[in-house]
């Protein structure tokens, strides 16, 4: 039986009744032999993990587009001589769930599926993961057998069999907490309770299911909102906030304290607003939690930003640019000296975008310092500087200190002042390569907010090397296209023929039934040309410097997202939710 058609427990039974041999080609190999890839494209990606030691050949194939993870899995279950299984159908005994509790499932991503031979058979996306097979055969008292599924199996396999056990708990737990309002506000017994209710392990439990539920979710943050008689759980997932779960009242007091525990926080302050830090480690990939908690009418607030290195350290050539902007980008970070901005909203993916640009000229071993609120990843080689305004610490106080430290490229977490912008300035005409963000609509509207803000044409001019406006858009699930109806006001608006045909996501499993997967930055990237250097001299106002700029070859961020749609990775009408004309 072939590993694709392995989608039920009887299908499993019977491989298991069979031999399967190791084999003894590389994972390449078998790869090249599937013919899911080319010998020369296999020497290319050989190099670059020579290049790279410790990097994974499957990871490297699946960054270049070049294998589907699928394709990764299926060859190294073909290598292991172990199954490669689908989840969706499969029936799990309660009794075998039971065998490996939530919080360890959750953590280290795998699933238990049935007892065989007197080994507990687990689905896992990684095989070889040696730590996570010795916890699970340390809590079980099993020995264990793994087979191969994918990362996206597992993560919705877990969502659905482990929410009804989380839901009992959750039940039996808010039946013995009782902490009336009264109690919850003032006294120090109360805090003793709660705080006593904070580290059992149910309580525990939850907090850790809810934060590794919206890790395997790929979700940014974690929304836990009290109101009058209940608190409700959020995850936002590709930018937009979906419902989750509601949880009993009584659980928010000893929830919120437990977060506050994990976040070095002060659990009997609760009337004033409080931040915390964490850190985790999974599959050796380090993740860091950023914990907002404000008190409410109803109750504190917490919201926690997941920030994963691995997913947020992006290439340049990863997020998504034209070879026109590409290029641009490149022959502009060449430069010794000069500043050049990223903009747009919160949330659009600026933090992302600058530490792409530093990772692209940290190649050149400059001495790099960054001054940023917060610090967001850890680099490796950069100098990373986290303001305080609250001590009086703050971006042009940092800015005039490290200027005497002898820096040679510069990051700026964002200009919020003309105090700071003039600091950034005077830093790029005095031989430092700057990066920073700011909060504008588009590219050309950015220099004429810098001149609003006070900072002179002419030393404007001297220093920008360019800006870009960049949004995140979400991708359409390609499990699920389907054509998509675009109604005559949004045709006109973006200038759209009657007759032109666009896709997007009906909603499936596998997209959690929104019809989107993941999300791509779309960008405009002005370079200051000497054109445009003489309108800024000149006065010229936003519109002139954009209409120059598209003269010169930049296309706009809204005609960029319409050749996404026109090419089917996206909707029109995420289009018309980005666009800026």
């Amino acid at each position: 039986m072939k590993e694709h058609e392995i989608n039920t427990a009887e299908d499993l039974q019977q491989v298991f009744a069979e031999t399967r041999p190791l084999s003894e080609m590389h994972l390449g190999e078998i790869l090249v032999n599937e013919r899911h890839l080319h010998e020369d494209v296999l020497d290319d990606a050989l190099l670059e993990q020579r290049k790279a030691p410790g990097r994974r050949l499957g990871d490297i194939l699946i960054e270049q587009g070049l294998v589907s993870k699928e394709h990764i899995h299926s060859a190294l279950a073909h290598k292991l001589g172990i199954p490669f299984i689908k989840l969706g159908e499969f029936d799990i005994e309660p009794e075998v769930l039971a065998l490996v509790p939530p919080d360890i499932a959750l953590q280290y991503g795998v699933l238990p599926l049935m007892l065989h031979g007197g080994h507990l058979v687990v689905a896992m996306e990684n095989p070889m993961d040696w730590e996570a097979l010795e916890v699970l055969r340390f809590n079980t008292n099993h020995s264990v057998e793994p087979v191969i599924t994918s990362g996206k199996d597992i993560s919705q396999a877990l969502s659905k069999h482990y929410r009804l056990r989380e839901d009992r708990e959750i039940s039996d737990m808010a039946d013995v907490i009782d902490l009336s309002p009264e109690q919850d506000k003032n006294d120090d017994i109360a805090v003793h309770l709660i705080e006593q209710e904070a580290q059992k392990k149910p309580v525990v439990r939850l907090v850790n299911a809810i934060i590794m539920q919206g890790i395997l979710h790929g979700a940014s943050d974690i929304n836990i909102r009290p109101e009058r008689n209940r608190v409700n759980i959020y995850y936002r997932i590709d930018g937009k906030l979906r419902f989750s779960r509601s949880l009993n009242k009584s659980l928010l007091a000893p929830l919120v304290s437990r977060i506050k525990i994990t976040g070095r926080m002060d659990i009997s302050e609760r009337r004033l607003p409080q931040d915390g830090h964490a850190r985790l480690t999974r599959e050796g990939n380090s993740i860091d939690l950023r914990i907002s908690c404000i008190p409410t009418v109803n109750g504190e607030s917490v919201v926690i930003r997941i920030l994963d290195k691995k997913a947020g350290l992006k290439p340049l050539d990863g997020l998504g640019l034209g070879d026109w902007e590409l290029a641009q980008m490149r022959r502009m970070l060449s430069r010794s000296y000069g500043m050049l901005l990223v903009t747009g909203p919160t949330g659009s993916g600026k933090s992302t975008t600058l530490y792409a640009l530093l990772n692209e000229v940290r190649a050149r071993d400059p001495h790099i310092i960054t001054v940023e609120d917060p610090v967001e990843y850890d680099m490796e080689g950069v100098e990373q500087i986290q303001i305080n305004p609250a001590t009086g610490y703050t971006f042009a106080e940092a800015l005039r200190h490290i200027l005497r430290h002898d820096p040679d490229v510069v990051m700026i977490g964002e200009i919020r002042d003309l105090e700071t912008a003039r600091i950034a300035n005077k830093a790029a005409l005095t031989g430092h390569l700057v990066l920073s963000t700011l909060h504008t609509n588009d590219a050309a509207s950015t220099v004429t907010r810098l001149l609003d803000m006070g900072i002179e044409p002419y030393l404007l001019s001297s220093t920008l090397l360019g800006v870009m406006a960049q949004r995140l858009i979400r991708l359409n699930c390609p499990q699920c296209l389907q054509e998509e109806a675009v109604d005559e006001e949004m045709r006109s608006a973006l200038q759209i023929a009657a007759d032109e045909v666009f896709y997007r996501g009906s909603g499936c499993s596998a997209c959690n039934y929104t019809g989107y997967h993941g999300r791509v930055a779309v960008t405009e990237l002005l370079p200051i040309t000497p054109e445009i250097t003489a309108l800024v001299n000149g006065g010229g106002n936003t519109q002139t410097i954009k209409d120059a700029a598209v003269q010169q070859g930049m296309t706009t961020l809204t005609q960029n997202a319409i050749a996404l749609a026109r090419s089917g990775k996206t909707s029109l009408e995420e289009v018309f939710s980005v666009r800026l004309e």
